[in-house]
Formats: C-alpha cells, sequence, structure tokens
C-alpha cells in the first residue's frame, strides 16, 4: 500500500502474451472484444513466429498472441488523487491473458506526493 496522496499509478505487465487496458466490467463487453480479438487476428494464420525454439526444444505457436497483446498495450497509467484511483464511474483496469492461463507478474509504480 502506497502512503502517496496524489500523483499516478502505473501498471505494467512483464509478459509479452498480456495486457493491460481499461474498459467497462461488462461481460458481455468482454465476450465482444475477445470475438474482435480472434477475428482481427486469427490463430489460424500463417505467422513467422511459429517455429521450433533450438535452446529449449519447443514450438512457438503464438504469434496471434503476441500481435493481439500489441494492440492493447502492455501499460496504463491511472491518476492518483487525494490517495484514490481517479476512474471513471465504469472504468476498471484489466489484465488480458492472450496465452493462458499461466501465473503472470505485474509491476505496478505509484509516483507522486
Amino acid at each position: 500500500m502506497s502512503r502517496l496522496r496524489n500523483g499516478i499509478i502505473n501498471v505494467f505487465t512483464l509478459h509479452t502474451t498480456t495486457a493491460i487496458t481499461i474498459n467497462e466490467d461488462d461481460p458481455k463487453l468482454e465476450k465482444d472484444i475477445a470475438q474482435f480479438m480472434v477475428k482481427a487476428v486469427p490463430e489460424d494464420d500463417s505467422y513467422a513466429h511459429h517455429r521450433l525454439f533450438r535452446k529449449d526444444g519447443r514450438m512457438a505457436v503464438n504469434a496471434y498472441s503476441h500481435i493481439r497483446a500489441s494492440l492493447l498495450g502492455a501499460s496504463v497509467t491511472i491518476p492518483l488523487q487525494e490517495g484514490e484511483m481517479i476512474l471513471g464511474a465504469r472504468q476498471h483496469v484489466y489484465l488480458v491473458e492472450m496465452d493462458g492461463p499461466q501465473l503472470r507478474d505485474l509491476i505496478v509504480q505509484v509516483i507522486g506526493e
């Protein structure tokens, strides 16, 4: 917990197949966004990233996950005022998983006074 009262909060994902975004907390909207991502960046397209990693023998077949995450971004910044995050009435911070479920790490930095 931070003792800062005013400033900004930055939330950053450490993974290239996850994204951080702000949107409305509505299951139907979540479904719409997921369907859009599938249409915009289909899993079965021909991607150069689909290859064998020599160092550990694993296949990389998740190029679509990297591309989808890139469309949304790796971080969000939220104003902090009087110790509270300033978000619109319907705004929520989302970690969007494109290649999981997996354990994920985030960095949350609070900067201010």
